[in-house]
């Protein structure tokens, strides 16, 4: 396997990154400023990490990012919600709070850029499938 000090590795990885830098530039236009990033790798995150059924109760935790402003977020929210790739739901359990819901576009969005990613790494890496 190799190690973080493989120059060859190091570089065919930054290789990748860049690919899908370019690719995400051209296809995801919501994720080019950082607020946006942050607002889709969080909401992705937390659809990897639970069952994809489940609405998410990220709005309340999303705006502890020390980085960005209250103000930023709220605009990217409401902008992923107007490119209508979130709803929101009312938590049932407090009235009060909101969660995300991903829309069947945020989940077809997510399987591009996971199907391009997969792709520009089987173009520098051998990739086995997981049994």
């Amino acid at each position: 396997m190799k190690t973080e000090s493989d120059p060859q590795f190091n570089t065919k990885l930054l290789q990748v990154i860049c690919q899908l830098h370019e690719w995400e530039n051209q296809h995801l236009h919501l994720v080019q400023s950082q607020a946006g990033r942050y607002l889709y790798l969080s909401l992705v995150k937390q659809l990897i990490e639970e069952k994809r059924d489940q609405p998410s109760a990220l709005l309340k935790g999303i705006y502890h990012n020390q980085d960005l402003s209250e103000r930023a977020l709220r605009y990217k929210i409401r902008e992923f919600e107007d490119e209508g790739l979130i709803k929101f739901e009312a938590n049932q359990v407090d009235k009060r709070s909101k969660k995300i819901v991903p829309t069947e576009d945020l989940l077809q969005t997510l399987e591009s850029h996971s199907h391009e990613f997969g792709r520009i790494l089987g173009t520098k890496f051998l990739v086995f499938p997981k049994k």
